[in-house]
């Protein structure tokens, strides 16, 4: 079978990489998609291309552009008409609206949509223009849906939303765990060489405790909290050192400002790396990982289940779209959306009883393991789709 897998960027084919592998074994696949800038230039796509699997650039756009989405569509059908696949799978907002509409045109067998996570656009709202963005969006999801054989879901409570809508037919849902690369996300992956030596690079003492968020910087990712929660510990725990990495969130209406990161870059217990690919390194070398995000996350987010496949204690907060992945008092802690006292008092819980940070941070592997696993998630999501 000839499959197109179509991503906004790369960098999301390549957080699919078991799936693509698995679907490479016995199949033609195509990864359709434009290429992520923030590292060097086709970093990604290399690495997609190394398993086998094939690429076709389509440049795209993050935000709602009418004329950019038109080219957009356009574009993915003159892809999809020219290559005649039998199945196109969309990941993501963008791929799952445009790319059906295109492979419905382009008369494609199967269609697959996969729901990453609803993201700001249906986040309740006063603003007349999110408000319309929404109802946009939700027609286009419908017709999305509609064309599609299957959709793919991570977080149980975007199938309620959209069923109760009546934008979904509950049949075509496809519940799985969110994944994660056990092997790569590992605590034997790093040598205890490398990590120490990546600490000193980054100006850490050995003694260091360092409390990492990695995301990209956007206010519903948890920033704001994050940094009062470094304010707030500052003054008594001197060893312990707040870290974030990420790319700015560019062109979004909830970026935050470079002058906001690089006021708190001046603080001597905060640091802001931007867009970094050494990840497992930078978990291996962090005593905890925060994630305290109230975005529409698909359940599961990775800022969660990669440092706890790292073996690391997790904090992220207690909603319906980050909780999933945290058993509270057994891997981790939970603490309330938007509330820095709560969130230092978790990081303070933690970083004060090594004993118990070790307990979480096992607990945390074998639960990625048994649970989260990307080799079982995906066998499980292939035998559905194929």
């Amino acid at each position: 079978m000839k499959i197109a897998v179509v991503c906004s960027y790369d960098y999301s084919a390549w957080c699919l990489g078991i799936f693509l592998k698995k679907l490479k074994l016995e199949h033609d696949v195509t990864v359709v998609s434009d290429i992520h800038e923030e590292f060097e230039h086709g970093h990604y796509v290399n690495k997609v291309k190394e398993w086998g699997v094939k690429h076709q650039y389509v440049s795209t756009y993050r935000f709602m552009s009418p004329y950019r989405d038109l080219k957009y569509l356009v574009s993915l059908y003159k892809v999809f008409k020219k290559e005649n696949f039998d199945m196109v799978i969309n990941v993501a907002t963008k791929p799952n609206v445009y790319g059906s509409i295109a492979a419905s045109l382009a008369k494609v067998n199967k269609i697959v949509c996969f729901g990453w996570g609803l993201g700001l656009s249906f986040e309740k709202s006063r603003n007349p223009v999110r408000i319309l963005v929404k109802y946009i969006l939700s027609f286009l999801y419908w017709y999305a849906f509609k064309v599609s054989k299957i959709v793919w879901f991570t977080n149980e409570n975007d199938i309620d939303y959209f069923v109760s809508k009546r934008i979904l037919d509950p049949n075509k849902a496809f519940l799985t765990r969110g994944f994660v690369n056990t092997n790569q996300y590992s605590p034997l992956a790093v040598t205890q060489e490398g990590t120490d030596k990546l600490k000193k690079d980054l100006g850490y003492s050995v003694d260091d405790k360092v409390v990492i968020m990695i995301a990209r910087m956007s206010w519903a990712k948890g920033v704001k909290y994050f940094c009062e929660a470094s304010d707030i510990l500052r003054a008594k725990y001197p060893d312990v050192k707040f870290l974030m990495v990420g790319m700015e969130d560019k062109g979004s209406p909830d970026s935050v400002p470079l002058k906001f990161l690089e006021e708190y870059m001046r603080k001597d217990n905060f640091n802001w790396l931007g867009y970094r690919v050494d990840i497992e390194e930078l978990y291996s070398m962090s005593y905890l990982a925060v994630f305290p995000s109230y975005y529409r996350e698909g359940g599961w987010p990775r800022g969660v289940t990669e440092p706890m496949s790292m073996g690391k204690p997790v904090i992220t907060t207690d909603t319906v779209s980050c909780s999933n992945a945290v058993d509270h008092g057994v891997n981790g802690l939970l603490v309330p959306p938007k509330d820095s006292l709560a969130l230092s008092e978790a990081i303070e819980k933690i970083v004060n009883d090594e004993v118990l940070a070790k307990d979480f941070g096992k607990k945390s592997r074998e639960k990625a393991v048994s649970e989260n696993d990307e080799e079982l998630v995906m066998s499980q999501l292939v035998e559905a789709i194929i």
